[in-house]
């Protein structure tokens, strides 16, 4: 994992603004610099070897000093079918997001985790969800995708994310 200094964009901004909220509630001092780390990965279709890949780049990021470690949307598995993954979404406090708190606390470090699979208001329906879990393995927060992902490339593909995945919808 390389780890580089590049232009702060609005994107990068906001996360740094949820990061300093969250590092407050930490043992970090606001006024430390604290490392963040970015993770570009491929999931398959195997919770296990996500995982893997995942807690391999964790434990070097804290090799590196990292103390809050953002990955990508479906970082835990993604589904060669619609709908594959509502098979497997579960709640927040379910065995899956368990490993990656572990994680999280044997690392010691902040996790950020994009899209995970949480279980749904229906069988056929799953939350898109994003995790934010402290450096004890405790989840602070969590946030349910609003807009759903989909396209229809005419003559390619058609992706409809709103098939399987419900949009929470602000109060």
């Amino acid at each position: 994992m390389a780890l580089a200094s590049f232009a702060v964009s609005p994107p990068i901004a906001a996360c740094a603004a949820v990061l300093r909220r969250a590092m407050s509630f930490s043992s970090v001092s606001a006024a430390s610099q604290t490392r963040v780390g970015v993770v570009q990965m491929t999931s398959v279709g195997d919770l296990d070897a996500n995982y893997a890949t995942c807690s391999r780049l964790t434990k070097e990021a804290a090799a590196a000093g990292v103390k809050f470690l953002c990955f990508p949307e479906v970082f835990s598995f993604i589904g060669s079918k619609d709908g594959e993954s509502v098979k497997l979404a579960e709640p927040l406090d379910g065995p899956i997001m368990q490993r990656y708190c572990s994680l999280a606390n044997e690392s010691s470090m902040w996790l950020s985790l994009g899209g995970f699979q949480e279980r749904g208001p229906d069988d056929s329906h799953q939350y898109n969800t994003h995790v934010l879990i402290d450096e004890s393995g405790k989840v602070r927060s969590s946030y349910r995708k609003i807009h759903l992902f989909d396209v229809d490339v005419p003559g390619n593909m058609v992706y409809k994310e709103s098939r399987f995945t419900t949009a929470e919808c602000p109060i």
